[in-house]
């Protein structure tokens, strides 16, 4: 039997965006975002006449669900109601059963898992389509391995629900641990899984596959890129799976180098550049942070006192202006003075001798051995890394002594030019 079906996970609605100023004049487009991608997800399970949606928990951003949120997903829980696509909800550790205060009812065609492991029948037609486990959460920290609770029932197409941290993931409370054997050891075939925000596949030794959608919002700078859900398309047992991004506002990490730049006015229409090749005309507004590397004469003007600040707030208002707007979360400079080591080294003096004992120590075993057995505090500090349980090194790494050295070097060329 073929059918098809969207699975989404984490939709934090309502979420308090970090980064985005009060006064930036774009707070208003970034906090509907949620609500605008959630709404997307109800379009595309529309638009390609899905069987159902499964939402793999936190869909709220808190315990405390806010009014408008609730609001929010019972009308777009409706709109799949009135096409006759069943929809069904596991809670994770944002949005607990235990913050449900009840006072908002959902569509009847809303199946929300409970505390206990459950599995229910998906039917279309009269004919069994294929079944879906689910368990939610019912306070904030779950610790148990969740998906030992799951089994197969019967030879059908079974969906297993799931809030969990996959492999330990990091960045993501370790909540519902479980691991890639033992989700195969239950022997189902679709992993639909939430908690963890980064797209992800796993496939298993039974020949099924575990599947993150990553969040279908991005929040904050560090969630870049494209944003999500997954469309699964089930045939003979197997499945194909497409990734439909549905975010509004993007979030992107961009560098731009310095070298070859002369003047501040290349330095804005590189950002320019960068900021175009990176920000679809396609969404409601971006939000970047600007990093500026690499090595150019810029480096010394814009590390004159508040230069920095004063060509963020200019870069702030210019791209604010532009359609859709894009907001500078911030500016940072990696930035290396302009130093040609080679002529450093040749000239002799002070630098040049540094780059020169430098480059003795990294290539002789026994000096960089003894480098580190010399300082005291070195040995000190690997004790006691030693004591909390860290494998420290017994020798300094080669590149730490050529990266110290150039560092000094680069910090004397500085303060020779001021």
């Amino acid at each position: 039997m073929r059918f098809k079906f969207v699975h989404a996970a984490d939709l934090h609605l309502d979420t308090p965006f970090r980064g985005v100023p009060v006064d930036s004049g774009l707070l208003g487009t970034f906090q509907q975002a949620t609500f605008r991608a959630f709404s997307r997800i109800v379009d595309l399970c529309l638009r390609e006449h899905v069987a159902f949606l499964l939402l793999a928990g936190d869909l709220f951003d808190a315990k405390d669900r806010s009014v408008r949120a609730r609001l929010a997903l019972r009308r777009e829980l409706e709109r799949l109601h009135v096409a006759g696509i069943p929809a069904f909800i596991v809670h994770g550790n944002h949005d607990p059963l235990s913050g449900d205060t009840g006072a908002l009812g959902l569509p009847g065609s809303v199946k929300v898992f409970g505390p206990d492991w459950e599995e229910v029948e998906v039917r279309r037609e009269g004919k069994l389509l294929c079944r879906v486990q689910g368990i939610s959460y019912p306070e904030v920290e779950v610790r148990e391995n969740l998906s030992a609770r799951f089994r197969r029932t019967a030879p059908d197409f079974t969906v297993g629900l799931l809030h969990a941290n996959l492999g330990g993931a990091e960045g993501h409370a370790n909540y519902a641990p479980c691991s890639v054997e033992d989700l195969s050891a239950r022997g189902l075939d679709y992993w639909a899984l939430g908690h963890v925000h980064t797209r992800a596949e796993y496939g298993l030794a039974s020949g099924a596959v575990a599947v993150y959608p990553g969040n279908p919002q991005g929040r904050h700078v560090n969630e870049p890129g494209e944003r999500g859900c997954v469309l699964v398309e089930v045939e003979d047992g197997g499945t194909r799976r497409r990734f439909v991004p549905v975010d509004r506002v993007r979030w992107h990490r961009l560098e731009v180098p310095l070298s070859g730049l002369s003047s501040l006015d290349a330095l804005v229409a590189a950002v320019t550049e960068q900021v175009d090749a990176s920000c679809s005309d396609e969404l409601e507004g971006h939000a970047v942070r600007l990093t500026l590397t690499g090595r150019g004469p810029l480096h010394r003007e814009l590390a004159r006192p508040e230069a920095l600040g004063q060509l963020e707030a200019e870069l702030r208002e210019q791209l604010a202006r532009r359609h859709p707007p894009v907001l500078v979360e911030s500016l940072r400079d990696a930035s290396r003075p302009e130093l040609e080591l080679e002529t450093v080294r040749l000239s002799g003096g002070f630098s040049g001798t540094l780059l020169a004992e430098a480059e003795a120590v990294v290539k002789d075993p026994e000096a960089l051995a003894a480098l580190w057995a010399e300082d005291a505090e070195l040995r000190a500090l690997s004790q006691r890394l030693q004591r909390l349980g860290v494998d420290a090194l017994e020798t300094p790494r080669p590149e730490w002594v050529e990266q110290a050295a150039v560092r000094g070097v680069e910090q004397l060329h500085e303060e020779e030019g001021t």
